[in-house]
């Protein structure tokens, strides 16, 4: 018995090993790098490069990209999106999705090469770099650190069948790279930061805004916004009125700050770089508004403390971890009296922030009038609405919270819209932000790659580069960058008790989300009607409420 179980064991094995075996030569290629599909005589291609985990993040794309075929400005697309092939039965085989315009000659493939520890993304480049032809541009950059990764190799290549490829940019929002091999205690001068779209300089597009453009957002807005500015809340004088009560020092020491502005806490995880580089912009950005003309009274209280500078990350769900605790403890120390909204930057994703504001919910008394919390694009509005019973228990954080999206977060399709292709209507069941955006950037791509006036398709990546440079509205500034000023969207999430039916048996919501957007005047923001025509509402254990199935 044992013998059988010893040869049984071994033909397993084998069969692994001429596995791996099949799929490491399928990956590799005869070059031994990794093997790109073929671009059909007259066809281009568009090649989509991320991790082999990134199947959430294609099938939005798709659903982004196929809804390119609804009207636009009330005129007809001319455009067809074939999915038929976006979502193969084996993983091995390569998604693809074909983009034709009505008139024209030629198609635009959009394919996803999936990275992998044999397919690095270095790899990937070198194997385009030898097909002929090269593809118009290489997508990706869903994050700022695999953006990095694309803009090295793709300039590192220079030999290619033909034009460079352009790089296309979705949703990495780093403004400045430190230095390559930057130990973690060290502090790099300004001088030597770079932009991260001169890592491949002038053949880069960036579709998001920008970190920097994000943090000028989210400020202008807050200090707009009397529910949220930071500084006395009330009667301006009510802190001292308050602060008496404590005794003659304590009203000394009020009557002595007169002079200075709001108090800011900012925060920063030194193992994330996004978290580094937001940090440094809202420090740089609030100091400067909030001091410059009709700003606050004097100076803002930008508070800089060791404690701020949060070592990791890493934590369970609400309780935090040891960086932020004593983050937590120096903000309640530092925190002004009540009467006062001190504003609190909490610039990462999800769980840190969750952790860190949870803590002063429940050590700071009225914490939602004494404090607003601010950040970047660090979480999804999933987390607030779809996800809220489990990543963001509003019950427990009544700190209000004011983030930015890239596009309408809940932009769901409205009886009175454009009819959806079938199977790609937006319901009240997910946020929209990531799908509008990769619709955007379909139709702007769609747009250069098949020019008006022609009859066929675009032939080179320097042609598709002058027509995006050239478009009416000006998309992008000379370096390639998003032009911001315009368009930008603000959420806040409002924590409630009171609001909503008070009928008996009815529940109550436990948070009212906003939207707002940047008007074309750069100043205005104007808050954007839901197409449900109610407020949207965070509701206990009541998902199904949110729409009905598609």
């Amino acid at each position: 018995m044992r013998r059988w179980s010893v040869l049984v064991l071994v033909a397993v094995l084998l069969g692994l090993g001429l596995g791996v075996g099949v799929w490491a030569a399928w990956v590799r290629g005869p070059s031994g790098l990794p093997d790109p599909l073929p671009v059909p005589a007259g066809d281009q291609e568009i090649a989509w490069i991320h991790t082999t985990t990134g199947g959430d993040t294609w099938s939005l794309f798709v659903i982004g990209l196929k809804r390119i075929e609804m009207p636009a400005d009330g005129r007809p697309s001319g455009l067809t999106v074939d999915d038929r092939r976006a979502f193969p039965e084996r993983s091995t085989d390569v998604p693809e999705v074909v983009v034709s315009r009505a008139g024209y000659d030629g198609k635009l493939r959009i394919r996803w090469y999936k990275l992998s520890g044999e397919a690095t993304t270095d790899r990937w480049v070198r194997a385009l770099a030898a097909r002929d032809p090269a593809p118009l541009a290489v997508l990706g950059g869903s994050t700022s650190d695999r953006a990095y990764d694309l803009a090295v190799a793709l300039n590192r290549q220079t030999d290619w069948r033909g034009d460079r490829p352009l790089l296309f940019l979705t949703t990495a929002t780093l403004d400045n790279v430190y230095p390559p091999n930057l130990e973690p205690d060290d502090h790099p001068h300004h001088s030597e930061l770079r932009n991260l779209l001169d890592l491949y300089p002038r053949r880069s597009f960036r579709f998001c805004f920008s970190n920097a453009q994000m943090v000028r957002a989210v400020t202008d807005f807050v200090l707009q916004e009397p529910s949220l500015r930071p500084g006395p809340t009330g009667y301006p004088d009510l802190h001292l009125v308050l602060a008496a009560a404590a005794g003659p020092w304590a009203t000394l020491g009020d009557l002595a700050d007169l002079g200075r502005g709001p108090t800011v806490f900012p925060l920063q995880w030194q193992d994330d770089p996004y978290s580094a580089d937001l940090y440094a912009q809202f420090r740089e950005y609030l100091y400067e508004t909030l001091s410059g003309p009709g700003g606050a009274a004097g100076p803002p209280r930008v508070v800089s403390d060791p404690a701020f500078s949060v070592p990791f990350s890493v934590g369970g769900f609400s309780r935090p971890n040891a960086g932020e605790l004593a983050a937590v403890r120096e903000i309640l120390r530092q925190l002004p009296p009540p009467g006062e909204r001190s504003l609190v930057v909490v610039p990462t994703v999800s769980g840190p922030a969750r952790r860190v504001l949870l803590a002063l919910a429940e050590r700071v008394p009225q914490a939602g009038r004494r404090l607003v919390a601010v950040n970047g694009d660090g979480a999804s509005a999933n987390t607030y609405y779809r996800d809220a019973e489990w990543a963001w228990p509003a019950r427990s954080i009544p700190i209000p919270m004011v983030f930015f999206t890239h596009d309408h977060p809940f932009g769901w399709d409205a009886p009175d819209d454009p009819t959806p292709p079938p199977g790609y209507r937006l319901a009240p069941k997910n946020t929209t932000e990531e799908v509008r955006l990769d619709t955007m950037i379909g139709r702007i791509v769609a747009d250069a790659v098949f020019p008006p006036g022609a009859d066929r398709i675009a032939d080179s990546a320097d042609a598709v580069a002058a027509r995006l440079r050239a478009r009416p509205d000006h998309f992008f500034d000379d370096r390639g960058n998003r032009r911001g000023e315009s368009g930008e969207y603000v959420v806040v999430v409002r924590p409630t008790t009171r609001y909503g039916d008070t009928t008996p048996g009815t529940p109550r919501p436990e948070a009212v989300i906003e939207v707002y957007r940047r008007a074309a005047d750069g100043r205005t923001w104007r808050p954007v009607p839901q197409p449900t025509g109610r407020p949207v509402e965070v509701l206990p254990d009541r998902l199904d409420d949110r729409g009905p199935p598609e």
